[in-house]
């Protein structure tokens, strides 16, 4: 029983981190700078994203940093950019960037994938 008790304390605890607080105009605009890095980072490389996919996508979230950590109690959090297209059934032209929040927890046992590629 106190095992639980702690992990639903440590999910509590992890939740009040990410309770949302406004963001000033200045990290917004740094938020909309490095997703449009990272973005076109993906780009420019040889292999990039096909432009057919880009064509038929509705939206594209650009988190530029995730961090997840875990251990019987886990989490994840980032910040990043939402782009949609507009119109019927997201046929138009892209959106405006809207700002966006991954947060998360977790209890429990983790696995871990002992496969090996070759």
């Amino acid at each position: 029983m106190k095992k639980w008790t702690l992990a639903i304390a440590g999910v509590l605890a992890f939740s009040t981190l990410a309770v949302a607080r406004p963001a000033s105009e200045k990290e917004e605009r740094e938020r909309l700078e490095n997703a449009g890095k990272v973005m076109k980072e993906i780009l420019d490389v040889p292999d990039n994203i096909p432009q057919e996919i880009l064509d038929k996508a509705r939206c594209i979230v650009v988190l530029p940093s995730v961090v997840k950590a875990a251990f019987v109690v886990g989490g994840s959090y980032g910040r990043g950019v939402i782009v949609c297209r507009r119109g019927k059934e997201f046929s138009g032209p892209w959106g405006a960037p809207a700002m966006m929040a991954l947060e998360g927890g977790s209890v429990g046992f983790r696995s871990v994938d002992k496969r090996r590629t070759s």
